[in-house]
């Protein structure tokens, strides 16, 4: 082989060798690329509120060793929420990947009772204890609060972060209206003798919707028992909520009648009479019945009767004295007002001899009442009408139930109930269209 095939050979092994080398190249380079490409993560998602920046390793899916992280990390602020774009680098290849950073964990929070006053500001935050989170919170009622009603009720409060991730909590609202006080019941002006006592307390009440046990307070450092005159006993109470109710009675003293006596032993027989008369159960006909009864059977008549103020003719009447019809009316009508049925005492005209009776307050309405046994055989009036005694005086005795309408109320025109005498004994007959 002479010279020039010899070289000639030798150019085509090199050539060969240098496209081997090149297409060695080109393929290793096409594999690295490839590698590069596909070894780089699209996006990293990291917590809000995480404390380490990502690195390289972090962007890769396997470590490789050979990629360049470009972006600067350091101006990631990791509590905010979103999407920060990422440059890395394998020599002068680059590709971009996305640094997400989500915030997935509802935010912690305490809340507390609230007791505020209608009309007065609320906010959700008024509620808030305590809340936490790495990102932002938003508080708001989860639910529509009732600002306007008394009472107490539940209120949900919500934390929302900048992720969208809540949290309800629940606590209590009360209000109440700071126009309604406290509602003192049962207060009565009270008159007393010199030296006698009072039970200021007694029978009085404290009402309040929002504290049932709002203190009652009595002030009645301005009586003096002791010397005549008419003093203001002041009844207070002060809820929980700061609201004050006031009520005044009076207090009137007096020197001792001369018959003081009497009216003690007046008092005292009146009660006991009540309570063998009257029971629980019964309503204001059943107690006026009671009473009626009693006078009737149990007060003789007689015509010749000692005059008497009326605490000595009830208490005689009381005990069993004989009397006439002032007697028995006075005496009903201090029994009637001990079990509070409102009545009258009634007088005919002047005329021929007196009478007297009564008109009771029963069932709203007015009615006609006489206890005098004088002509119990013909008439037995109980809870009668106008018309009906009338018309006893027309058919009976013109004349005996003679008085100044103009001065006393009117009647219904039918009674709810009359007293009929069957054997000796007398029998309540109601008329129940009118009975309440």
């Amino acid at each position: 082989m002479d010279q020039k095939q010899k070289a000639k050979r030798i150019r085509l092994v090199i050539l060969a060798s240098v496209l081997v080398i090149l297409v060695g190249a080109v393929v290793t380079g096409g594999i690295l690329m490839s590698r590069f490409y596909q070894n780089v993560r699209p996006a990293v998602t990291v917590e809000a509120g995480q404390k380490t920046l990502p690195t390289v390793v972090d962007f890769e899916e396997e470590p490789w060793g050979y990629i360049s992280l470009n972006t600067d990390l350091s101006d990631v602020d990791l509590s905010k929420t979103g999407a920060y774009p990422v440059t890395l680098s394998f020599g002068p290849l680059t590709k971009e990947s996305t640094l997400i950073v989500q915030d997935t964990t509802a935010p912690d929070g305490t809340v507390q009772d609230l007791t505020r006053a209608i009309g007065e500001g609320l906010s959700p935050e008024d509620f808030i204890t305590s809340m936490s989170d790495v990102t932002g919170i938003s508080v708001f009622f989860s639910q529509a609060v009732n600002l306007s009603e008394e009472g107490t009720r539940e209120v949900k409060v919500a934390l929302e972060d900048e992720g969208g991730n809540r949290t309800v909590l629940t606590a209590n609202l009360t209000l109440y209206d700071p126009e309604i006080t406290p509602e003192i019941k049962g207060i009565q002006n009270k008159s007393i003798y010199v030296g006698e006592s009072i039970a200021y307390r007694t029978g009085v009440t404290v009402e309040d919707k929002m504290d049932p046990d709002a203190p009652l307070v009595i002030d009645n450092s301005k009586v003096n028992l002791d010397r005549p005159g008419v003093y203001p006993v002041v009844y207070s109470a002060t809820d929980c909520y700061g609201r004050t109710g006031e009520s005044t009675a009076l207090v009137t003293v007096q020197e001792r009648p001369e018959n003081y006596g009497d009216m003690v032993a007046l008092q005292e027989r009146t009660e006991e009479l009540i309570s063998e008369l009257i029971s629980e159960d019964m309503n204001d006909i059943g107690k006026a019945f009671a009473i009626y009864v009693w006078v009737r059977k149990n007060i003789p008549w007689n015509n010749t009767r000692t005059p008497r103020d009326d605490v000595e003719e009830a208490l005689a009447g009381m005990n069993g004295e004989s009397g006439d019809c002032y007697t028995h009316a006075i005496t009903c009508k201090k029994l009637l007002d001990a079990v509070g049925i409102e009545n009258i005492l009634m007088e005919r005209k002047p005329g021929p001899g007196q009478h007297y009776w009564l008109m009771v307050r029963i069932n709203d309405n007015w009615y006609h009442m006489d206890p005098s046994p004088i002509y119990a055989s013909e008439h037995i009036c109980f809870l009668e009408t106008d018309y009906e005694i009338q018309d006893f005086a027309f058919r009976v005795r013109p004349g005996y139930y003679n008085y100044d309408t103009s001065r006393y109320p009117s009647t219904p025109m039918v009674s709810p109930a009359k007293v009929v005498l069957r054997r000796g004994e007398f029998k309540l007959e109601l008329n129940e269209v009118n009975v309440r």
